[in-house]
C-alpha cells in the first residue's frame, strides 16, 4: 500500500505500533487509551482511526479498535524499523540506552524498506532488540517472548534475563544503573511483598515490586550455575588483583571494541595502579599499561579476585 506522508505518516504509524503492541502483550485497546498513548484529544484520535479505517488497516467499526491483515503487515513494519534501529544504536555507535527510543522513533518514519533490510543484513538479522523485545522477520514473524517476570520467582531462584521493559523511562534508567540487561545472570536472595533484592554482577541490588515487574528472566541452561565469584572492577580495592571474567551486555558497539583492543578480555590480570584526587577515574595496571576508566565503565567490567604474582 501507498503510506501515508509527513504527519499525517507518524501519526498512523504511531497508533498502528501502539495497537501492535497491546496486542502482543494481550493489552486490552481502546479508542481513550490509544488518545493517551498519542498524546492526542479523543476527538483527533478519532480522526486518526477515521484515516487507518478508510485506508484498510482496521476493521470498519467498533471500540477496540482492531487491525486487518493489512493494518498488522503494516504495524509489524513499522515495529521492525524500530528494533532494528535500537539495535543498530547499540552495537554500532556509543549512544547510551536513553538515546535510543527516540533517535528510532524518528528513524521508524523515515526509512525506506531497503533501508531497514540493509541495517537487518548488517546486524545479521538478530531476533531480538537490546530490550529483549522480538524483531518480526522480514515476512513479519515474530520470535517467541520469553522469560517470566522477576516479580513471579522465588527467593533462591537463578537464572539469566532476557527483557528489561523501557517504560517508564525513571524505572528503566534505575535497572540500567543497577547492570540489569539481556544476558545478565542473577540470582533472587530475597522476595518479599513490596521488594525484592537481587545479586547481580557481584552486588546486591533492592527493587521495588514494580521494577522486579519490569525485568523478564528464564532459568539457567542445563548444567550452568550462578556465579558467586563474580564481581565488578569497581569494588576492586587497592592492593588486589583480579582476573578479567568478561564485560557486560551494557559496555556496547565502540566503548566495547575499545576496552577489547585495551586487552580487557578475560583472563587478564588486571590491578589498580593509582586513583584520582576525588576518586574518580581510576587508573588500572593491564598488560604492563596504565588505562584510565570512569566508574560507569569498571562498574561493568567483570572480575575475579586472584592472589599470586601477575602474570
Amino acid at each position: 500500500m501507498e503510506r501515508p506522508a509527513g504527519k499525517d505518516r507518524v501519526l498512523v504509524e504511531d497508533a498502528l505500533k501502539l495497537l501492535i503492541e497491546d496486542e502482543q502483550e494481550g493489552r486490552p485497546s481502546s479508542a481513550s487509551a490509544l488518545a493517551g498513548g498519542l498524546g492526542l484529544t479523543r476527538e483527533a484520535t478519532d480522526g486518526v482511526l477515521h484515516s487507518l479505517r478508510g485506508a484498510g488497516l482496521l476493521a470498519p467499526d467498533g471500540d477496540p479498535p482492531r487491525l486487518t491483515g493489512d493494518g498488522r503487515d503494516y504495524a509489524l513494519q513499522v515495529l521492525r524499523a524500530h528494533r532494528l534501529f535500537e539495535a543498530y544504536l547499540a552495537q554500532r555507535t556509543g549512544l547510551g540506552e536513553a538515546a535510543w527510543h527516540a533517535r528510532a522513533h524518528v528513524a521508524e518514519h523515515r526509512m525506506t524498506p531497503e533501508q531497514v533490510e540493509s541495517i537487518a543484513d548488517e546486524l545479521g538479522h538478530p531476533p531480538y532488540d537490546p530490550h529483549g523485545d522480538p524483531i518480526p522477520t522480514r515476512r513479519g514473524e515474530l520470535p517467541p517472548r520469553r522469560g517470566r517476570p522477576l516479580s513471579e520467582r522465588p527467593a533462591g531462584w537463578a537464572g539469566r534475563i532476557v527483557h528489561v521493559e523501557d517504560e517508564p523511562p525513571e524505572i528503566y534508567r534505575r535497572l540500567v544503573r543497577d547492570g540489569f540487561a539481556p544476558d545478565v545472570r542473577l540470582r533472587i536472595e530475597e522476595a518479599g511483598e513490596t521488594s525484592f533484592r537481587v545479586r547481580i554482577d557481584g552486588r546486591s541490588v533492592d527493587l521495588p515490586r514494580d521494577a522486579a515487574r519490569q525485568v523478564a528472566a528464564d532459568d539457567l541452561a542445563a548444567g550452568e550455575r550462578f556465579d558467586e565469584t563474580i564481581t565488578r572492577l569497581s569494588d576492586l580495592a587497592p592492593g588486589e588483583r583480579a582476573a578479567v571474567a568478561g564485560m557486560s551486555p551494557l559496555i556496547r558497539g565502540l566503548a566495547r571494541s575499545r576496552l577489547l583492543d585495551l586487552g580487557v578480555v578475560p583472563g587478564t590480570v588486571i590491578e589498580i595502579d593509582f586513583a584520582s584526587p576525588a576518586g574518580d577515574p581510576v587508573a588500572y595496571r593491564i598488560r604492563g599499561a596504565s588505562i584510565a576508566l570512569r566508574r560507569e565503565q569498571s562498574d561493568r567490567i567483570l572480575v575475579r579476585r586472584v592472589s599470586g604474582e601477575a602474570a
